[in-house]
């Protein structure tokens, strides 16, 4: 199997075909101008990000939900300020203006549940699998193979025990 290549030098490669490609198809503005919702927190503030969140762009305007009409009404005064902002940020892709639209802030996703303990596999159960697999020349792909075959016997022994 061949190695791949993790040089910086690498990266900086792929980084320019991805650039290069983006160039190509005519879209570079506005992944250029989506990095908004990377830097949003950082421009406005922790205080206006809690009311108020990017959602859209369209024809080079933000349109952003807030939660209050007085801070929409705030959000109006300081917009020149804020747009100042985003586009030093944006430098290359800059946002012709912001456009503030009332609605819900999205709820903050719940953590997930925590993975159940899996149970062990008995003896039998691991040679069953090393012997399913033993055919495999490749070492990297008998070895995942083997992974995934041990996984899947533990959540059935877990579903079974339900």
């Amino acid at each position: 199997m061949a190695k791949r290549s993790r040089s910086k030098d690498s990266i900086k490669t792929t980084r320019s075909l991805i650039e290069g490609l983006f160039t190509h198809l005519g879209i570079a503005d506005k992944i250029g101008q989506h990095r908004a919702w990377l830097v949003w927190k950082e421009c406005v503030g922790s205080q206006i990000a809690a009311h108020a969140t990017p959602i859209r762009i369209r024809d080079n305007i933000l349109e952003v939900r807030v939660d209050h009409p007085v801070w929409m009404q705030q959000l109006q005064l300081l917009k020149p300020q804020l747009l100042k902002k985003l586009n030093a940020e944006l430098a290359d892709a800059p946002l012709n203006d912001l456009f503030f639209r009332r609605g819900r802030m999205a709820e903050a996703t719940p953590a997930p549940a925590p993975r159940p303990k899996l149970p062990d596999l008995d003896k039998d159960e691991r040679t069953e699998i090393h012997q399913l697999t033993a055919e495999i020349e490749d070492p990297e792909t008998r070895d995942a193979l083997e992974h995934l075959l041990k996984k899947q016997r533990q959540l059935d022994k877990l579903h079974s025990k339900k």
